[in-house]
């Protein structure tokens, strides 16, 4: 099949994938949605780099290879969070959440099960859940994690603030002890700032008092990715 031919047709399915807002595109598994990205991404470098090199003539053959080559990378960065979601959701308990947004895992927990109220001491609980996500977080130690506290309305500002700063610290000291590396960690507090629901209620601001854990690839990961374009293993399984 002519050159020319080949890369038509693959910047027509590197479009297709790109087409991020479609309803079809939004309900696709995660391992697909980071193929698309890794195509969309590719196919601009490849077409800068071929008209660079081939004076405007080299962006179709450029945005071809690059689409291939995105696409390998974004499905293999996409199938490494995956697996990483799936034994996270083992560990994670009815009334906590987990979400997929791009290539970042979103996990909350709820901070009844955590703490008890106006305190950043974990629970007994907690401290057995945190062992089991670190156990997770240690077998994929190629992402990097952002711990999050929230509160609900009650109380001032100030206090809201550092109680939802202290309980990031209790869950990121926990991980910490239970083997993630401490430079893989950031914490936050944004107090009563944030509500997911109405204050308002009991039920309302149980579910604003919480801890979110935003889990990314970090920066090695995805060089390491466009570079070689190799598939990445859990920490316990063969490299």
């Amino acid at each position: 099949m002519p050159a020319k031919t080949v890369a038509k047709r693959l910047i027509v399915t590197t479009l297709l994938l790109s087409l991020a807002g479609c309803e079809a595109y939004q309900g696709a598994p995660r391992t697909v949605k980071g193929a698309g990205i890794g195509a969309a991404a590719g196919a601009g470098t490849g077409a800068a780099i071929g008209a660079i090199v081939g004076g405007g003539k080299g962006a179709g053959e450029g945005a071809a290879i690059g689409a291939v080559v995105g696409l390998l990378g974004g499905g293999l960065i996409g199938n490494y969070m995956d697996r990483q979601a799936k034994e996270m959701e083992g560990v994670l308990a009815e009334q906590d959440r987990l979400r997929r947004n791009q290539e970042q895992l979103q996990v909350v927990m709820a901070s009844d099960v955590m703490f008890s109220s106006g305190s950043a001491a974990l629970q007994p609980g907690a401290q057995d859940k945190l062992r089991r996500f670190a156990e997770v977080l240690n077998r994929y130690p190629r992402t990097t994690v952002q711990i999050i506290g929230h509160t609900d309305s009650r109380g001032t500002g100030e206090s809201n603030d550092e109680l939802s700063r202290r309980r990031a610290r209790a869950v990121a000291d926990e991980l910490v002890a239970d083997g993630v590396s401490s430079s893989r960690i950031t914490t936050l507090g944004r107090g009563a700032t944030k509500p997911i629901a109405t204050n308002d209620t009991p039920e309302g601001r149980a579910q604003n008092r919480r801890v979110e854990i935003n889990v990314n690839p970090d920066e090695g990961l995805r060089a390491e990715q466009s570079g070689s374009g190799g598939a990445v293993a859990p920490a316990d399984e063969p490299r």
